[in-house]
């Protein structure tokens, strides 16, 4: 296994990697890959049950600092110049990828990776294909690919869990208030607070049996795996295909009762409130202004439009635009990333707010996850809804809101616990209503 750990990595600093061999074979049979996660999933990216699963690591690279982007992404090119591919699929996201997750912070002591899955078992527009990477040799197709991805495994019984907050509802609404207080006094325009919540089992968590039931729970969410952080985000930050770069943005939101979503009447006056469309504009304005020089010919949805999801519903603007030749998807969410859905504006300001009011580094909450390939098109979603798996027995989860000068600290409060419901739900086994 060809491992390389550079906090600072730079491009002229990296070394030569060794050679990945990679072979991609299409599967004649339909294959059910929520049924097919390992016990031992390395890492995973799956929405509508496709998508792929990963088994072991062929290569990786952790960075740090604020050139981490930059550095994982050179670390990768050079293997992808040196490595050796035969796909018979073509299709996205078949032959070489590297599945990433990357940390909030330039001064985030969790270092970030890009990581070359060993095995690979995908579905994409109906077709199914197995990947398999050799390092420094032809890599060996199994008799049958369920000998990498046999059935995933049973969902045990439900067993208590202790839950624990950071802060109890009061202190955290005094946060709010104090953060909302920095916004009326002009030293923010926009703060997203963020709250963590320990979860500790009695039994040892399966990270195959999370995704699962994420992935079947919220199919229309980009469902993630890697190192420590597992999640299923509804807000993709940038996707590249083709020449072209897609941007959800989220901002805004509404919880509902479980199984139900607004009426009419609510919905309608959801999308007029004064405060959750200033908030929505503020997060969709910084990625529109931070697309510049990376893209041209920008479209914005000219209004934005209600997403449901369970428990949840979104203000959702899309962002589209024709991409600049060489740049990559990992360029475009090193570029975008924090966005004011997830940190504030302006961005300085609201991290500094955000620095003081939340005592934890946010690690890989709220910052890009994903894959690339070989070509520099990929999918970077925004890692929410999700929780760090700090043991086999420990998750802490983390979600919370956008704070505009009108908000209301209750209400916030309701919001930050309705977006952990998703990751606690998966960890009870509980079916969404």
């Amino acid at each position: 296994m060809a491992r390389m750990s550079a906090p600072h990595l730079t491009p002229d600093a990296a070394p030569v990697p060794a050679a990945l061999h990679v072979r991609t074979v299409r599967l004649e049979e339909e294959v059910d890959l929520l049924g097919h996660v390992p016990a031992e999933v390395s890492g995973a990216w799956l929405r509508h049950g496709q998508g792929m699963v990963a088994l072991g690591t062929a290569w990786s690279v952790q960075t740090a600092g604020p050139h981490r982007f930059t550095a994982a992404a050179a670390a990768f090119r050079q293997v992808a110049e040196h490595a050796r591919v035969d796909d018979e699929v073509r299709v996205r996201p078949s032959g070489l990828i590297a599945l990433g997750s990357f940390s909030y912070a330039d001064s985030s002591p969790r270092p970030s990776t890009l990581m070359v899955p060993r095995a690979v078992l995908g579905v994409h527009d109906g077709e199914s294909f197995l990947t398999v990477v050799g390092v420094d040799e032809e890599p060996q197709l199994p008799a049958s690919w369920r000998d990498l991805f046999p059935s995933t495994p049973r969902d045990p019984a439900s067993a208590p869990l202790e839950v624990e907050p950071d802060h109890t509802p009061d202190e955290y609404q005094a946060l709010v208030q104090e953060a909302v207080a920095g916004i009326r006094a002009g030293r923010a325009e926009k703060v997203v607070l963020s709250e963590r919540t320990t979860v500790r089992s009695p039994a040892p968590l399966s990270r195959a049996v999370l995704l699962a039931r994420l992935a079947r729970a919220y199919p229309s969410t980009w469902v993630y795996h890697l190192d420590d952080v597992i999640g299923a985000s509804p807000e993709m930050l940038a996707q590249t295909e083709d020449g072209r770069v897609f941007s959800r943005v989220l901002a805004g939101s509404r919880p509902v009762a479980d199984g139900g979503e607004l009426d009419e009447q609510d919905r309608r006056a959801f999308r007029a409130d004064a405060k959750e469309r200033s908030e929505h504009a503020f997060a969709v304005d910084s990625v529109v202004e931070r697309l510049e020089g990376l893209a041209e010919h920008l479209e914005v949805s000219p209004e934005p439009f209600v997403l449901r999801l369970p428990g949840l519903e979104h203000l959702a603007s899309d962002v589209s635009a024709a991409l600049r030749a060489g740049t990559t998807s990992l360029d475009v969410a090193a570029r975008l990333h924090p966005s004011a859905a997830v940190s504030g504006t302006p961005r300085a300001e609201a991290d500094g707010i955000i620095a003081r009011l939340e005592p934890h580094d946010r690690g890989g909450y709220a910052s890009p996850v994903g894959w690339m390939d070989a070509d520099g098109d990929g999918q970077w979603a925004i890692a929410l809804r999700m929780a760090h798996l700090r043991d086999e027995r420990t998750a802490v989860l983390q979600a919370g809101g956008g704070l505009v000068a009108a908000s209301d600290p209750v209400s916030e409060h309701a919001e930050a616990l309705a977006k952990c419901r998703p990751m606690l739900r998966a960890l009870r086994g509980e079916e969404t209503g």
